[in-house]
């Protein structure tokens, strides 16, 4: 009894399955195959002639055409003042993530149907809310992977003034929005 107390048992228990563990994995491995007595592990096996991508189709990371297009705003255009831009798609049904990045930190806005308007204010985007510069708004589709667009454009109102972004318990949640929102602060 004394014995259990102090542990001996479990330790010598513990000692002999350390010991005999790798007697008995060795032993596993080597056994009769189709009854020809040979070793297990040196059978020779024909070599695979294809590679099976454990992850599928899911493993590609090409882009997929989701059918979305940018209204309301061209590439590499120059924008002042108000401006409603939004994603068009006649496949899309899901939500749409949009980021904008540029001389603010980026700004993260969701919105969950269609019209996908990208509106930081009420019902589109008034430039003169950030500071002029190069900018790219990114659209995510959130139920479709490597689906996102981009367009870059410049901003470049009349006035160098700029005011704050909106913060999320401004914004009004209206059926333009379509979801709900996630602000960005104010800007620099």
């Amino acid at each position: 009894m004394d014995s259990l107390r102090r542990g001996w048992i479990g330790l010598v228990l513990f000692l002999a399955a350390l010991v005999l563990m790798p007697v008995l994995v060795y032993g596993y491995g080597r056994s009769d195959v189709a009854g020809r007595g040979s070793d297990a592990l040196s059978v020779d096996a024909p070599a695979p002639t294809a590679t099976v991508d454990p992850l599928g189709p899911m493993a590609s990371t090409a882009p997929v055409d989701a059918g979305l297009t940018f209204t309301g705003i061209r590439e590499d255009e120059t924008i002042y003042g108000f401006r409603q831009i939004q994603i068009e798609s006649e496949r899309y049904s899901g939500s749409i993530e949009y980021v904008l990045n540029g001389p603010i930190s980026p700004f993260l806005t969701v919105v969950g149907r269609a019209p996908y308007i990208f509106s930081p204010q009420d019902r589109g985007w008034q430039t003169t809310a950030v500071p002029n510069g190069q900018y790219t708004l990114t659209a995510i589709p959130t139920e479709v992977a490597n689906a996102a667009i981009s367009i870059s454009f410049t901003v470049s109102n009349q006035s160098a003034a700029f005011g704050a972004w909106p913060s999320p318990a401004a914004q009004p949640s209206g059926a333009a929005s379509g979801g709900a929102r996630d602000g960005g602060g104010s800007s620099p």
